[in-house]
C-alpha cells in the first residue's frame, strides 16, 4: 500500500510539474520575437515647478507627464522642502526659485508652499498680513526677472476641517461650518438656534481663529486676482480642497467667483475649480497647450444616467460639474458625438447599484479603441472598493489598454477627472510636434509608464493592497497606520509592500491584455509594438499607508514580423 500511494504522489508531482511547465512556457516562453527598442529622453522645455507638497502626485506625477511632453520639470531641493509635518522652508525656496527662474521656460508655483512650506502647513498656520504683502512683492519682483516667461500659479482654499491645533470639538466646529453657509442661504430658524446653542459649546477664542483662516485667505486670494489681472501671474488656479455640499469654504470660493466676474476676467486668467493636488499637472497641460496651439475637442460619456448627477465623498458638487470645470480650465471644446471628438472622456462611477454597467463600459471602450479612438478613462468607485471599478472587466474582457491614452482611478473624483483629462491633453498636444522615431516611441514608452503606475497604485494598491497593508499593521499592534514608527515598522512594512504590489504587477504582467501588441506610425512606417517584463518599485514616502512613491520599470519592444 504504501509502494502504491508512493507511486501515485510521484505521479501527481509529475503531472504537476509538468503543468507548470507548460503554464510557464506559455506565459514566458512563446511569445512572439522581439526587439527591445532603445530609447534616449530628449526634452524640449525646462520647466520649474514648486509643488504644493512633496508627496507623489503633486511632484512626481507632474515630472512624469512632463517627459511625456518633453518637458524637463526642475523641482527645488530635497533638503529644502516640506517632509509630511515638517514644513518647507520658505526663505530658501523663494531664494531658489528668483536663482533658476532665468535658466527655465517657466514656471508653475504653489503659493501654498511658498507662503507656508506646504499644504499641511497651511492648515496650521493661516496667513498674516505682513506674510502676505512680503509675498506678493516677492511675484512682483519674480515677474521682473522672469520677463516674458510664463508664472503659472495656484492656490487652495482652506479646508472645512479645523486646524488640530484649536482645542475645541472639531465636529462641532464642521456643524458650525455647514450652518453659516446653510443659514446664509436658507435663513431656517430652526438652524439660527442650533448656531447659537453650539456656538455656546466651544470657545469664542476657536471659532475667531477659525473664521479669520476663511477671510485672511479670500483677502490673499483677491490680491492674487489682481497680480493675474494686471499680468503678473500668467494663470492663477483656486482650489477647493476636500469639499462638502456646505461649509464656509464654499462662501469662500463663492465669494472669490463673484470678485473674478466683477472684473471680467476671463477662465483663461483665473479659474476657481475643485481639487488641489492634481492642479499643477493642469497647469503644465496649459503651457504645453500654449507652447502647441492645441485645443482638444472632447466627448464626454459615463457609464449610466445617474454618475454625472453623483456626489462623491470629499466632493463640494457632482461629477457632472467637476467635469465642465476641468474641461474649462484645459480649455477644451466640448462635442456632442464620438465622431467629432479628438478625445472621449469616458467617466465610470461605480457602487454597489450599477455593477451590471461594468461589462457594457469595457465592451463600449473596446470599441472605440477598436476604432482608433483615443480614450481617457476616469474608474471611479463610491465607496472606494474593488468592486466597483471599472479595471477587472477591462482586463476580463481583453480590453487593450495599452491603447489608453489615460487612465486614473485615486482619492477624489476631482484629482482623477483632471489627471487624466491633463495626461490625455498633453498626450495629443504633443504627439503630432515630434518628427522623429525615438521621439515619437518614447512619448508612446512614457504614456505606458504613466499609464501602468496608475494601474497599479489606483487599482491595485488603493483598492487592495492598502487594506492588507493596514489590516496587518494593526495585527501586529500598530492602531495608527498614518503615523508610523520609522524605527521599527517603516521598514518592515516597505519590504512587505514591495513584495506584495510586484505579485500584482506579476498578475498584470501574465494578463493577456498586457501582452496585446499596438501599432505606431513613424518616419519610419508603421512599428508592431508590445511591452515585456513589468517591474515595480514601490515605498511609503511619508510614514502613513494613505500614498504611495511607485515607479514602474517595462521593456517596450519592436515585434518582428
Amino acid at each position: 500500500m504504501k509502494f502504491k500511494s508512493y507511486i501515485k504522489q510521484k505521479w501527481l508531482l509529475s503531472i504537476i510539474a509538468v503543468t507548470l511547465m507548460i503554464v510557464y512556457y506559455l506565459n514566458f516562453i512563446q511569445l512572439p520575437p522581439a526587439v527591445s527598442v532603445e530609447l534616449q529622453q530628449n526634452y524640449k522645455y525646462k520647466l520649474i515647478l514648486i509643488p504644493l507638497d512633496t508627496r507623489p502626485p503633486c511632484q512626481k506625477m507632474v515630472v512624469d507627464a512632463g517627459k511625456m511632453a518633453g518637458v524637463q520639470i526642475i523641482t527645488p531641493p530635497s533638503e529644502i522642502m516640506d517632509y509630511y509635518t515638517k514644513e518647507g522652508d520658505t526663505k530658501k525656496i523663494q531664494k531658489w526659485l528668483m536663482d533658476n527662474i532665468d535658466k527655465s521656460d517657466g514656471v508653475i508655483v504653489s503659493i501654498d508652499q511658498l507662503l507656508h512650506g506646504g499644504l499641511l502647513a497651511s492648515r496650521e498656520s493661516g496667513t498674516k498680513q505682513d506674510e502676505s504683502q512680503i509675498l506678493l512683492k516677492f511675484m512682483r519682483d519674480l515677474k521682473t526677472k522672469a520677463k516674458d516667461k510664463p508664472i503659472y500659479a495656484f492656490n487652495v482654499l482652506p479646508r472645512i476641517t479645523p486646524p488640530p491645533t484649536l482645542e475645541s470639538d472639531s465636529k462641532k466646529m464642521i456643524k458650525i461650518s455647514r450652518l453659516i453657509d446653510e443659514i446664509s442661504i436658507f435663513e431656517n430658524e430652526d438652524d439660527i438656534k442650533l448656531l447659537a446653542d453650539l456656538k455656546e459649546d466651544i470657545k469664542q477664542e476657536d471659532l475667531d481663529i477659525y473664521l479669520d483662516l476663511f477671510r485672511r485667505n479670500t483677502a490673499l486670494n483677491k490680491e492674487l486676482i489682481n497680480l493675474a489681472k494686471e499680468g503678473i501671474i500668467t494663470k492663477l488656479v483656486i482650489g477647493q480642497d476636500d469639499g462638502e455640499d456646505f461649509g464656509i469654504p464654499n462662501m469662500e470660493k463663492k465669494s472669490l467667483v463673484n470678485y473674478v466676474h466683477s472684473l471680467g476676467i476671463s477662465n483663461d486668467v483665473v479659474m476657481i475649480t475643485k481639487g488641489a493636488d492634481e492642479v499643477a499637472l493642469s497647469l503644465l497641460a496649459n503651457f504645453v497647450q500654449t507652447k502647441t496651439n492645441y485645443q482638444p475637442k472632447v466627448y464626454v460619456e459615463y457609464n449610466d444616467e445617474k454618475a454625472m448627477r453623483t456626489v462623491m465623498p470629499f466632493m463640494a458638487g457632482s461629477v457632472g460639474s467637476t467635469v465642465e470645470e476641468k474641461l474649462v480650465m484645459a480649455n477644451a471644446k466640448k462635442v456632442n458625438s464620438p465622431q467629432e471628438a479628438g478625445l472621449i472622456l469616458y467617466v465610470f462611477i461605480g457602487n454597489d447599484e450599477n455593477m451590471s454597467t461594468q461589462r457594457q463600459s469595457a465592451l463600449k471602450i473596446k470599441k472605440y479603441l477598436e476604432q482608433g479612438k483615443k480614450v481617457a478613462l476616469v474608474d471611479l468607485s463610491k465607496h472606494f472598493s474593488a468592486n466597483e471599478v471599472l479595471f477587472p472587466t477591462l482586463l476580463k474582457e481583453d480590453v487593450p489598454i495599452n491603447e489608453l491614452t489615460s487612465y486614473a482611478g485615486w482619492n477624489t473624483a476631482s484629482n482623477s477627472i483632471g489627471t487624466a483629462l491633463a495626461n490625455a491633453v498633453i498626450y495629443k498636444a504633443i504627439r503630432p510636434t515630434f518628427n522623429t522615431t525615438n521621439d515619437m516611441l518614447a512619448v508612446e514608452y512614457n504614456r505606458l509608464n504613466i499609464n501602468y503606475e496608475r494601474f497599479l497604485e489606483d487599482y491595485y494598491y488603493l483598492k487592495e493592497v492598502i487594506d492588507v497593508m493596514n489590516i496587518t499593521l494593526k495585527n501586529h499592534g500598530y492602531e495608527n497606520v498614518n503615523d508610523l514608527d520609522m524605527e521599527h515598522n517603516y521598514i518592515w512594512m516597505n519590504k512587505l509592500l514591495q513584495s506584495d504590489m510586484q505579485k500584482r504587477a506579476n498578475q498584470l504582467n501574465n494578463s493577456e491584455v498586457f501582452k496585446m501588441p499596438f501599432k505606431v506610425q513613424t518616419p519610419e512606417g508603421v512599428f508592431d509594438l508590445t511591452i515585456r517584463n513589468l517591474q515595480v518599485d514601490v515605498f511609503f514616502p511619508w510614514p502613513r499607508t494613505f500614498e504611495v512613491y511607485l515607479d514602474v520599470r517595462l521593456n517596450l519592444c519592436r515585434l518582428n514580423n
